[in-house]
């Protein structure tokens, strides 16, 4: 399939760029490990249930940020001629987007099995959310395609480096910052409650704290919100050109 070759041309610009990527394995670490960590011992309730529940506010987090990268991936993909060589060999958008999810994919669960594993070397896994933090992760894989899904329409519609670096700069850190990804919304001021409610992240970690007697019911929301992402993804990259204007 042309789609799994593109994706070893994924796995080859990984390593390429390894020095880039390690930044995205080591971000949700230093997240746990300095700034969870610290919250866990000057917010109310135990230690341990202020882990849980900020891991899986990173499962989130890691999740969003590959919209983010996907931006930056497909941009960089129409700039180079990536995209038009691809569909001029005969390879569809709906490979190319497959690529991509596969290719995102692999990096969550890399990032994960990274953040886990540290995080249960340094608190134990029971402290990180135990069996629940698993299927958390699972729910987190839906929520991950719909986002990758947002970032390559964002990057159909990208011409320039500048205009893919304003968005990623105007947005992430509003979006992390205003879910309750490592706090409770309940003592959070009336206007952070307000933006929270229109922040598809602040919905997307009340899936994952899900009780599991209703995961049924996350996983039908969570692959509704994958699917709206990839059909989003797939209309604005038929429509965009194969390659970018900025030269």
């Amino acid at each position: 399939m042309k789609a799994l070759t593109l994706l070893k041309y994924h796995g080859h610009s990984l390593w390429n760029w390894r020095s880039s990527y390690l930044g995205r394995f080591l971000e949700p670490v230093a997240y746990l490990v300095f700034l969870t960590a610290g919250l866990s011992g000057t917010v109310g309730g135990s230690p341990g249930a202020c882990l849980a529940y900020a891991m899986t506010g990173l499962v989130c987090f890691v999740a969003f940020r590959s919209a983010t990268s996907t931006v930056g991936d497909v941009a960089n993909d129409r700039k180079w001629g990536i995209l038009a060589i691809y569909t001029m060999q005969g390879g569809s958008i709906a490979g190319y987007l497959l690529s991509i999810v596969l290719f995102a994919t692999a990096v969550f669960v890399g990032q994960l099995a990274v953040l886990v594993g540290i995080g249960s070397a340094l608190f134990g896994f029971p402290a990180l959310g135990g069996t629940p933090l698993l299927l958390a992760c699972l729910t987190g894989l839906l929520v991950l395609i719909g986002w990758v899904g947002i970032g390559a329409a964002v990057g159909a519609q990208v011409q320039s480096y500048s205009v893919r670096d304003l968005v990623v700069t105007v947005t992430a850190l509003p979006i992390v910052l205003s879910a309750p990804l490592f706090y409770s919304l309940e003592a959070a001021p009336r206007y952070l409650q307000t933006i929270a409610h229109f922040n598809p992240l602040t919905y997307q970690a009340a899936w994952l704290r899900t009780p599991s007697g209703e995961l049924g019911l996350v996983l039908l929301a969570a692959g509704v919100w994958a699917l709206a992402g990839l059909a989003v993804a797939y209309i604005l990259l038929r429509r965009a050109d194969r390659v970018s204007r900025e030269r």
